[in-house]
């Protein structure tokens, strides 16, 4: 379910400034047709996806490793290294106004979801590493220790009114 809500919420919030940007055509003259090139073409619309990217969809509920050493991301994995520590699942992402991901919001620590917390990653910290079993799926690798994302401030929405 939280996944549901959070894949909603990011369209909402990255399908408004399209919206807002649309506008109307001259009363004289008659709408072009859409076709995939003209579609392509117009400002908002178009993108084609690239191979290696990623939906929200996919990312929330990853498992994120993390390591002492920065990964080698040409390497082909089949499985998590054994140098890498489970630490935690990706929760959510904070987007700030203009579309970016600011930050990644990972539950670490606990046992069973007791004693459990929400600490903030940035983005750019993070390694996504392919799997070599799946070209569809990947390793998502941090490199600090768990004990520095353990002991990281817990992260916490400001009140909104």
């Amino acid at each position: 379910m939280t996944k549901l809500l959070t894949s909603t919420a990011l369209i909402a919030m990255l399908s408004g400034p399209a919206l807002a940007q649309t506008t109307a055509a001259p009363a004289t003259e008659a709408p072009a047709a859409t076709t995939p090139a003209t579609a392509s073409a117009m400002p908002g619309f178009g993108y084609m996806p690239m191979p290696t990217d990623m939906s929200a969809d996919d990312f929330l509920e990853k498992d994120l490793y993390v390591s002492e050493t920065d990964p080698d991301t040409t390497a082909t994995y089949n499985d998590a290294d054994e140098d890498w520590d489970n630490i935690g699942e990706i929760d959510d992402l904070v987007i700030g106004d203009t579309g970016e991901v600011k930050a990644v919001l990972v539950d670490v620590g606990g046992f069973l979801g007791m004693g459990e917390k929400t600490v903030s990653v940035s983005m750019d910290q993070l390694r996504m590493i392919r799997d070599g079993d799946s070209e569809d799926d990947y390793f998502i690798v941090f490199t600090a220790d768990r004990a520095a994302l353990e002991n990281a401030p817990a992260f916490e929405w400001p009140q909104r009114d």
